[in-house]
């Protein structure tokens, strides 16, 4: 009846031990999925900008443009809006600032300038716009602004 007992007890531990070990490469693989898909994520943002350059550059000399230009600058306005779709899907919207005030949690300030009759801290432009998981409120990416900043 010990023998019995013992072994029913290994045989407990040795599930015991198997149950932790799992659990624990289950967390390690959750914990690498969610790294991927926000390298993954990261880089179809910078997908992003350059399609948001392409299309800046597009409309600036557009009037030049002949009948397969057009057509052309049509396909890849397109394919940016999948792109911008794509994420939306995802939960990824862009960092707004209704007030035209940086917030150290949501952009990083590259630059200041001097604009009297400004608040310090005012955002003058956006350089790379910042998303955010609105599921959640996790800032992927900073935005990049230049701010005001006045000595007074």
């Amino acid at each position: 009846m010990n023998s019995k007992k013992a072994f029913l007890k290994q045989k407990l531990i040795e599930f015991q031990r198997r149950i932790a070990e799992l659990d624990h490469r289950l967390k390690e693989s959750r914990e690498s999925f969610r790294k991927r898909e926000a390298d993954l994520i990261l880089e179809l943002l910078t997908l992003l900008d350059a399609f948001e350059n392409i299309d800046e550059t597009i409309e600036a000399k557009q009037d030049q443009f002949d009948k397969s230009a057009r057509m052309l600058s049509k396909n890849i306005r397109s394919v940016h809006k999948k792109l911008k779709r794509l994420l939306q899907t995802r939960d990824l919207v862009e960092i707004e600032f209704p007030e035209d005030m940086a917030r150290i949690d949501h952009c990083k300030i590259v630059d200041t300038r001097s604009a009297p009759g400004s608040r310090n801290e005012t955002i003058l432009s956006v350089v790379k716009k910042g998303y955010v998981n609105k599921k959640n409120g996790r800032v992927l990416r900073k935005a990049e602004v230049i701010t005001v900043f006045n000595d007074e």
